[in-house]
């Protein structure tokens, strides 16, 4: 709350000094009012979500959130801009600092105007479409992925993901039967979950109902591997609600789907007797690179411990820089979340230029692919120009 008012008082001051509006005391008595009010109301909502649930409402998110987020993210927003405005017009005064006759027309002065009227516009206008379609959009993005040496058994396999739902205070059960519902009206045949599953503990008999109503509808299962927010929550009560499902859980693990020739798959037959893997790795919270890069080699090699070379394997791993070790050992597909894709797609370039060298979607190096999808769910709904996803492969045998 004090970290936002702080924010908002800023901005208020700057835009005031560009904007010279004469009403300085009125803006910022105003601005922080709502901006307490705002900060408030989200703490509010947080701490009696778990009472809401537990007396049955299964809304899909509160209204009164989503207005404050849209408040307090508006001026998160705005204050950059204002910042760069602010300077230019403080170093025009500087060097116009004599009164001089105003020219007819657009001048200078009533340019910066202009522009410090329109900054609050555009910024409230991003933030309340920036949480209202982030929350309620969802891409459901199909891939087709041909390989050279895919075993014939598996041409026209499919594979669903689902990634980061952080199901809590803005995104509901509801929110994870359609995702669901997006991925299984595809027709794949088995699903992969890859971490950060749930925020909100109170809902884990809800997710539970409605995983193991749906498990059907994945011939051949659902796999899951743990994200950072497992063990931000609660590792364990997270950990009893999927195995009290059909989820299998892969923790720097490995199990062989298929032995070859298509048996142990729905649907499945061919002459092909190589065998299919799905893989799976715990989440690195090792410190510094040179530490991060060893644990994820230490979890990709007790992971893959015992999978045949000639194997066709598919890994999930939370955290995108598994990639790196998935290329580096051949792994034909690997599945990732973790960075949301950014969310606020024009920081795209910052997020990766700070750690994430895959921030979202396809790499490819020779015959494997790493995947990044951009988050199912969040637990911040604000998205621009990064909608949810959900993911399809298809998997196809090159000709």
């Amino acid at each position: 709350m004090i970290f936002a008012s702080c924010v908002c008082v800023l901005a208020s001051l700057l835009w005031d000094y560009v904007f010279r509006s004469g009403h300085r005391k009125a803006l910022l008595l105003g601005s922080l009012v709502l901006t307490i009010l705002s900060a408030a109301g989200l703490n509010y909502y947080e701490n009696a979500f778990p009472g809401l649930v537990l007396s049955g409402w299964d809304g899909l998110y509160d209204w009164k959130g989503i207005a404050a987020l849209i408040w307090l993210l508006a001026f998160f927003l705005a204050l950059p801009c204002l910042i760069v405005v602010a300077l230019a017009t403080a170093v025009h005064r500087f060097w116009h600092r004599k009164d001089v006759p105003a020219p007819r027309g657009m001048t200078r002065r009533t340019f910066v105007k202009g522009l410090a009227a329109v900054i609050p516009a555009a910024a409230f206008a991003t933030s309340g479409a920036g949480n209202i379609l982030g929350e309620s959009d969802l891409d459901t993005t199909y891939h087709v992925l041909t390989y050279k040496n895919l075993p014939d058994y598996l041409d026209g396999y499919k594979i669903g993901q689902l990634s980061d739902l952080h199901m809590g205070l803005f995104f509901s059960p509801r929110r994870l039967q359609e995702s669901i519902d997006a991925v299984a009206e595809k027709g794949v045949n088995r699903l992969e979950l890859t971490g950060d599953l749930i925020d909100e503990i109170v809902l884990l008999p809800k997710a539970r109902d409605i995983i193991a109503a749906n498990a059907h509808r994945f011939p051949d299962g659902i796999d899951f591997c743990y994200g950072n927010h497992e063990y931000y929550r609660s590792f364990s009560a997270i950990t009893a609600m999927l195995e009290d499902t059909p989820v299998r859980i892969l923790r720097n693990a490995s199990f062989e789907a298929s032995p070859g020739y298509g048996q142990g798959l729905k649907g499945r037959r061919g002459s092909d007797g190589r065998p299919f893997y799905i893989a799976g790795t715990d989440y690195s919270f090792a410190q510094g690179e040179e530490a991060f890069a060893k644990q994820r080699e230490d979890y990709v090699s007790q992971t893959l411990d015992g999978v045949p070379d000639d194997a066709f394997v598919v890994m999930l791993a939370h955290h995108s820089a598994f990639i790196d070790e998935a290329f580096e050992r051949q792994i034909p597909l690997t599945l990732c979340g973790h960075t949301h894709g950014a969310q606020f797609a024009p920081i795209g370039p910052l997020v990766t230029a700070v750690g994430f060298k895959y921030l979202r979607g396809m790499f490819r190096k020779g015959e494997s692919r790493g995947y990044v999808n951009r988050g199912t769910g969040h637990w911040l709904p604000f998205r621009v120009l990064c909608s949810r996803e959900a993911s399809v492969f298809e998997l196809r045998k090159q000709a």
